[in-house]
């Protein structure tokens, strides 16, 4: 007996070290950012990652380990193409908080945290195109529910992951691990993904992942054919918050390459120049500004369109090692691009054109001749257009 009280004690005492360690390394290195205490390890800062599995923990993280007085809000564009140390931010603390794949109902998410949390200069919230036009998924495949943002989510199950949790504790040691081989992460501790990589065979990837996903979003855009009131309900609450604590909130309408926009037309979507998306966030701030007009305005900027940054021609096909000049693919572009649209906050650049309701029309006309140049002069392109999208679209019954 005294034998099997003795393993007892000695397996108890185990357990209860490795918890303490546990706890001890997951609030030290803090991988993820989201419990940062006085013993914190700020020198392991660099190293900490913003994982693909844990991107809205990680991006929540931000969020409760820093102050900031700006932040950009959006999905895997602004990720990539918005650097948050950009000169306009001169003087300002901003944060990148990007989603991968993240659409409007997980940027609101973010947003709420962030502003409950933060008191903010600027807020920039970028908006893709089809988002105000589609239904919020039903499905959420990422680490949302599991992160900070999810209100359904239960709290204590969550802290206690995060300073216990397994998943944690392997955070940690591949932090602790860059730190040792001096590797900073992917991410800058602003958020923001830097160097990221042009893949091996552009053309490839875009003829089938990319072209696929916009086939799927183009059906999906053509299926509903309106503005989903909830989302236009979300961009009234953020405008509401900015408001609310004097932030100046600017609206990114953001950019994809011509051939994207394109595919919309050639699979016959009723609105593929995106109308409805541009007068809905162009009566959005003028309400607002109409209303308040001695508080910030609200601007909302408009990116997509056949620009040249926007239409460089596909490299070509007995190249695989080229790419298109400034986009990554069809969807992200560059930080070179995204400086530019940064650029706007101050004013200067003739990239992009400022929304209001009187030029909707305008603005329409001009990317439907944007696109049609386009078209006129890469009549290649165009051909691989419609000869990638064939290969999703079901064949016609005999």
């Amino acid at each position: 007996m005294r034998a099997l009280k003795r393993y007892q004690t000695f397996f108890l005492l185990l357990l209860l070290g490795t918890v303490a360690g546990g706890f001890a390394l997951n609030t030290t290195v803090n991988p993820w950012r989201v419990t940062p205490t006085p013993w914190t390890a700020p020198k392991l800062e660099p190293y900490r990652a913003i994982e693909i599995t844990w991107n809205r923990t990680s991006k929540a993280g931000l969020v409760r380990s820093g102050t900031w007085d700006a932040a950009m809000f959006g999905s895997s564009r602004v990720d990539i193409g918005l650097d948050p140390q950009h000169p306009v931010f001169e003087g300002m603390r901003c944060a990148n908080l990007g989603l991968n794949a993240g659409l409007l109902v997980e940027n609101h998410a973010m947003f709420r945290y962030f502003i409950e949390r933060q008191n903010p200069r600027l807020v920039v919230l970028a908006i893709d195109a089809g988002d105000l036009s589609t239904p919020p998924p039903k499905v959420n495949l990422t680490d949302f529910p599991l992160s900070p943002l999810d209100p359904a989510g239960n709290p204590l199950e969550r802290e206690l992951r995060y300073r216990f949790g397994v998943s944690t504790m392997a955070a940690s040691v591949a932090t602790v691990g860059r730190a040792v081989k001096d590797q900073p992460a992917e991410h800058s501790p602003q958020g923001f993904r830097l160097d990221a990589a042009f893949p091996p065979n552009q053309r490839l990837l875009i003829s089938s992942l990319y072209l696929s996903t916009t086939y799927r979003m183009a059906m999906a855009h053509t299926a509903h054919d309106g503005l989903s009131k909830e989302k236009i309900a979300l961009v009234e609450d953020i405008i509401a918050a900015c408001r609310e604590k004097n932030t100046r909130l600017v609206i990114f309408f953001t950019p994809n390459h011509a051939l994207f926009q394109l595919a919309y037309r050639e699979l016959g979507d009723p609105d593929p120049y995106f109308a409805k998306d541009r007068r809905a966030l162009a009566e959005l701030a003028a309400k607002a500004n109409a209303a308040a007009p001695d508080a910030p305005q609200v601007e909302v900027w408009d990116f997509l369109d056949g620009n040249p940054l926007n239409s460089p021609p596909l490299p070509p096909a007995d190249d695989p090692g080229s790419h298109l000049d400034g986009w990554i693919d069809l969807f992200h572009a560059t930080p070179a691009i995204g400086g530019q649209m940064l650029d706007r906050l101050n004013g200067p650049g003739s990239y992009g054109v400022r929304l209001g309701p009187d030029n909707i029309d305008t603005r329409v006309e001009q990317v439907r001749a944007q696109l049609d140049d386009y078209a006129t002069r890469h009549p290649e392109d165009l051909g691989f257009l419609k000869k990638s999208l064939a290969k999703f679209q079901s064949a016609p019954p005999k």
